[in-house]
């Protein structure tokens, strides 16, 4: 097995695996992302001025590298103009003056290191050959106070940097020392100690940097790649253990890291790379030296720790009963963690293999079988359920399946339903059970038994109370006299003996009179009843219909017979009948010979004594005839008499012979 651990250095920015992975930077005026982190900061052209910023703040209450490269074209004589690192207060992309102010001329507040390729010594009181200073707050004269260091040749050997090929540039920041440096190809060129985060910042330690360049009159390629920015202060590889046999791999590149040398070389794969595999037999401490390409160099020890091998341990796994919880252990006696399988069952017996976790230096062992035994319910025979008051015998203190225990509560209850709970004496994988005792409430029997009147006709007293209780009666039932008799439940019913009294009442004997106290032939026909007997709380029924308290009957059909009967409402009695006959006449005929309403006439007076006179609207007479005649055919000396009203005169006698007169209308329709 190998492993793979990894350098960590920390800073105020962190960058891993690959440089400037971290770094998110932004381009303005001419200047163009050629990728891989490189930059054209201007083109070989005049009047041209660019920069790349980036977000990342710089923290001058810490120690940071910055490596780059910088390639400031091939035009010696006659190139333009120059590059610088700036450092200022924010992150927004700026570009400053063109032509001698490098694209910084105008930032501030702002920390640079200035890459002058042209000499300005009118305006900037530059050196005649190209230099480097450090400079602050935009400004790029040499002579005022605002220039910090240089200015100096590249090197100690070169005066000129437009070459064409890439140079190193390191910036080396010291926060204890407040030592600020600049190396050009490997060498130590400018040396500022000042208070960077006051006397220029305002106290803010936190800044940002980027690259600008300018050219102006004359033309030349201006570009930079940056490399990487590294905190080797705080540079820390953590330990690792591993087991015996196993391997580690270590990447401890760091960005300015160029060189790589391990020692001991025991057990490591290539001493001269930054990622070695590791495979010590005992424990051992490595030790690698890191030098950046300028050959400055650091040094980290890491230690690993090799342990044995062996097989996870535990101790012997009781029974469990059916249903409890996991008792298979995640952590072996020695602290090894892991995993078992198949899944834990909590139902039957199983064999479980135990895989350790990786990176612990345990095997699995022999599987271990988990017994699981089955659970054992005590079992009762139920109890019927009793009524309340009955006497019941104690439950049984040992089960039908032989298992001994208590109940709870231990005195039956023979007032109220209650469920009592078996515990076991003793015993593996027993379980408690519960028994319940049902007790039903004493019920008093009721029934809906009406009264009758003396000599009628009765059935049996119902065998089925309003609540389903069932008996027996006694005595006999007697129609002839008022009678207490006793209801007897069936047994196993809780149910209490009851007593019903049927009243058996006389038969009151009533006298019926009707009058239709409405004039003959009204439109609305009233039939009012008088009694005299009984109660006095009657119910009265027309033609057999429905019986009714109102002794007054309205809107009754005319010209028939009505008749109507009459009974004590309370009690026992007669039912006497009377009979009324309503007059009244037809409203309309069609006298068309389909042989229905072809004759008009007042049919309830046929038995009677009348005449009947019909005129037209105009008075003038059309017909007369009797009562007891079929009536008038609609015709008029052969001819028929059209559709209208028609006026008509009756003359009659009344049931007591006085002579009556009634005239009204009636409608022909054709």
């Amino acid at each position: 097995m190998i492993r793979q651990i990894y350098l960590f250095f920390f800073g105020f920015l962190l960058i891993s695996g690959t440089s400037h992975a971290q770094l998110n930077a932004s381009t303005i005026g001419s200047a163009q992302d050629l990728g891989g982190n490189c930059f054209l900061i201007t083109p070989d052209q005049l009047d041209q001025a660019g920069g790349v910023w980036y977000d990342n703040p710089i923290d001058f209450s810490e120690d940071f590298s910055i490596y780059y490269k910088n390639n400031f074209g091939n035009k010696d004589n006659n190139g333009a103009d120059g590059m610088a690192l700036v450092f200022k207060a924010t992150s927004t992309p700026d570009v400053g003056g063109i032509g001698g102010g490098m694209g910084y001329q105008g930032i501030s507040p702002s920390l640079i290191v200035e890459f002058d390729t042209y000499w300005n010594n009118a305006d900037n009181n530059d050196p005649f050959d190209d230099h480097i200073a450090i400079v602050s707050n935009g400004n790029p004269v040499h002579t005022a106070a605002t220039n910090l260091a240089g200015p100096v040749p590249p090197t100690s050997t070169t005066i000129n940097m437009e070459d064409g090929v890439d140079h190193n540039v390191k910036v080396v920041w010291t926060a204890a020392t407040q030592t600020f440096e600049v190396f050009f190809d490997c060498e130590l060129r400018l040396t500022l100690n000042q208070d960077v985060k006051n006397t220029i910042f305002g106290g803010d330690s936190t800044v940002f940097f980027g690259f600008v360049g300018s050219t102006g009159g004359l033309s030349n390629l201006h570009q930079v790649c940056f490399n990487r920015i590294s905190f080797v202060d705080n540079l820390v590889l953590q330990p690792e253990t591993i087991c015996s046999g196993e391997s580690v791999q270590v990447d401890a590149e760091i960005p300015s890291g160029d060189t790589y040398t391990w020692t001991p070389s025991a057990g490591v794969s290539n001493v001269n790379i930054a990622n070695p595999t590791l495979t010590p037999t005992t424990t051992t401490t490595y030790t690698v030296t890191i030098e950046d390409e300028c050959g400055d160099a650091i040094t980290e020890d890491i230690e690993i720790t090799v342990l044995p091998v062996g097989s996870a341990i535990f101790d012997p796994i009781p029974a469990i009963c059916e249903g409890d919880p996991n008792p298979l252990p995640v952590t072996d006696l020695n602290g090894v963690t892991g995993t078992w399988t198949p899944a834990f069952n909590a139902n039957t017996t199983t064999d479980y293999t135990f895989t350790p976790d990786a990176g612990q230096c345990a095997t699995t062992p022999a599987p271990i079988q988990l017994v699981v035994n089955p659970l054992v319910t005590p079992t009762f025979t139920a109890v019927s359920p009793i009524c309340s008051g009955d006497t019941i015998a104690p439950l049984p203190t040992t089960s039908n399946n032989g298992i001994t225990g208590t109940w709870d509560p231990a005195t039956i209850d023979n007032t109220t339903t209650t469920i009592y709970t078996f515990t076991p004496n003793s015993g593996t994988c027993i379980v408690e059970t519960t028994l319940e005792i049902t007790v039903l409430p004493q019920v008093t029997p009721t029934f809906s038994i009406d009264d009758i009147c003396i000599g009628e006709t009765i059935g049996a007293l119902p065998t089925f109370s309003l609540e389903g209780i069932t008996g027996t009666w006694s005595p006999a039932v007697n129609n002839l006299a008022t009678t207490t008799y006793t209801f007897t439940p069936d047994p196993g019913q809780c149910a209490n003996a009851t007593t019903e009294t049927v009243e058996v009442n006389p038969i009151n004997t009533l006298a019926v009179s009707t009058e239709n106290t409405s004039e003959p032939f009204d439109s609305n026909q009233i039939i009012e009843v008088t009694v005299s007997g009984g109660s006095g709380n009657y119910e009265y029924q027309l033609d057999g219909g429905s019986w009714q308290t109102n002794s007054i009957f309205q809107n009754v059909v005319g010209c028939q017979e009505h008749t109507i009967k009459v009974r004590d409402a309370e009690g026992c009695s007669n039912e006497p009948e009377s009979v009324v006959t309503i007059l009244s006449y037809p409203k309309f005929f069609t006298p068309n010979g389909d042989g229905f309403n072809d004759f008009w006439n007042i049919k309830c007076l046929r038995n009677r004594t009348g005449l009947v006179t019909i005129f037209d609207r105009f008075g003038k007479l059309l017909k007369q005839f009797k009562t007891s005649n079929a009536g008038w055919n609609g015709v008029y000396n052969n001819a028929l008499m059209p559709t209208s009203d028609y006026w008509f005169l009756v003359t009659y006698y009344d049931e007591n012979g006085n002579e009556k007169e009634f005239r009204s209308h009636f409608t022909l329709r054709r």
